[in-house]
C-alpha cells in the first residue's frame, strides 16, 4: 500500500522537470540515467516489473520499466535513461513533485510519486540524490 512504510534497500529521489512531468512539454517518457540510477540498475539493458503508487494514497499500479543505454551503438558514448509507459501514477505527476525510485528486499523496483502537498514532501531536489 502507498500508504503503509515502503522499506527500500537501495534508491534516490529528485524534484520532476517539466520535461518529466509534463506530457505537454514533452512526450518523453523517461529519466535521464545518472549515477544514482547506475548505481540501482547497472550497466547493460534491463526490463523489470514495477510499482508505481503515490504517497500517502490508496494507489498502486503495476508495469514495467526498462534501463538502457540511449547510445549502445556509439562505442565512445553512453546515455543511460529509465523508461516507463504512461500509466494513472505518471499522469498525475506534476512538475515540482518529488519521485523516489527505489528496489525494496524482494528486489521490486519501486516509484513513488510524492506531491508537493504531501507532509513528505522534501522539497526541491534538482539532481537525483
Amino acid at each position: 500500500m502507498a500508504t503503509s512504510p515502503i522499506y527500500l534497500k537501495q534508491s534516490c529521489i529528485k524534484t520532476l522537470t517539466a520535461v518529466e512531468a509534463n506530457r505537454d512539454a514533452s512526450n518523453q517518457h523517461e529519466f535521464n540515467g545518472v549515477t544514482q540510477l547506475k548505481q540501482i540498475f547497472g550497466n547493460t539493458r534491463v526490463t523489470k516489473d514495477v510499482v508505481f503508487s503515490i504517497r500517502g494514497m490508496d494507489v498502486l499500479c503495476e508495469d514495467a520499466i526498462t534501463w538502457y543505454d540511449a547510445r549502445e551503438n556509439s562505442p565512445d558514448r553512453s546515455e543511460f535513461r529509465l523508461y516507463f509507459r504512461d500509466n494513472y501514477v505518471m499522469e498525475r505527476a506534476e512538475e515540482g513533485d518529488n519521485i523516489i525510485v527505489g528496489i525494496d528486499k524482494n528486489d521490486k523496483v519501486h516509484i513513488i510519486l510524492i506531491k508537493q502537498s504531501n507532509s513528505d514532501f522534501e522539497g526541491n531536489i534538482p539532481n537525483w540524490r
